[in-house]
């Protein structure tokens, strides 16, 4: 792939937390023989991800903060009861970085006429290549990001085994924490973590974000899109662009 077609330009074009929130960060862990009680509820305290975790606390609603911080922890164990260690089998800060920012296209913050998963990919880099991140990093968590509402392509064996692990064990946990199905966290893990970060709407309030922002600028879902798709369900009243429409307005006339 040339660098001036790069894979954010191939996957954009085809588809056409404070103070508060740190406070529940866990400390590092004191040299004692036995882990604090909640250490698997914990966040990565590297630079970036307390940056990242200040962000989703100004700028994204509690609802969907809690989702972000949720699906990461939902991850992780999902990964730990999958045999997969941190700093290991992959970067924690990474999946961190990927949950937290993955709405962040649900917000004021990077609000644009794309749809919210390419904004939330876009923002996402702005934000690494901002603080001196260039490397593949950017590329992992957008790629990620982009992608994290198109299931089939975390369920690829070929994907899972060519692309980085840190997107689809992401997409997993953000999976989870939407779906809660065939769920692999252990009995009591889930409800630990509703308590330390209530639902508050849960995937309901995150679908209303999605049709609010179709329903303010058509841009934001196109046809064949997971928000167009959303939109077209909950008012099928309005203009819906079909399949057929496109085939009608091709110049080919075929």
């Amino acid at each position: 792939m040339t660098p001036s077609f790069s894979r954010r330009t191939a996957l954009g074009t085809g588809l056409a937390a404070g103070a508060g929130m740190l406070a529940g960060l866990a400390p590092a862990a004191p040299a004692a023989a036995h882990a604090a009680p909640d250490a698997d509820l914990s966040f990565p305290s590297t630079r970036l991800a307390r940056e990242a975790a200040r962000l989703i606390d100004e700028a994204q609603e509690a609802y969907l903060r809690n989702h972000s911080l949720r699906s990461f922890l939902f991850a992780r164990e999902a990964a730990a009861q999958a045999g997969r260690r941190p700093g290991r089998d992959y970067d924690e800060e990474v999946v961190f970085l990927i949950c937290a920012l993955h709405d962040m296209g649900l917000t004021a913050r990077a609000n644009s006429d794309q749809r919210f998963e390419m904004d939330g990919a876009d923002f996402a880099a702005r934000f690494l290549e901002e603080r001196g991140v260039t490397d593949r990093r950017v590329d992992t968590v957008w790629d990620a990001i982009a992608m994290h509402t198109t299931r089939s392509f975390r369920d690829s064996p070929v994907f899972q085994r060519r692309r980085p692990p840190e997107i689809g064990i992401a997409q997993t946990g953000i999976s989870i924490d939407l779906m809660g199905i065939n769920s692999p966290v252990p009995p009591g893990y889930a409800d630990r973590v509703h308590r330390r970060h209530p639902r508050l709407g849960g995937a309901r309030a995150v679908t209303d974000a999605i049709v609010a922002q179709a329903l303010a600028n058509p841009r934001k879902a196109p046809a064949a899109t997971l928000p167009g798709e959303i939109l077209h369900q909950r008012h099928p009243e309005l203009p819906y662009l079909t399949w057929d429409m496109l085939l009608n307005s091709n110049a080919w006339g075929d």
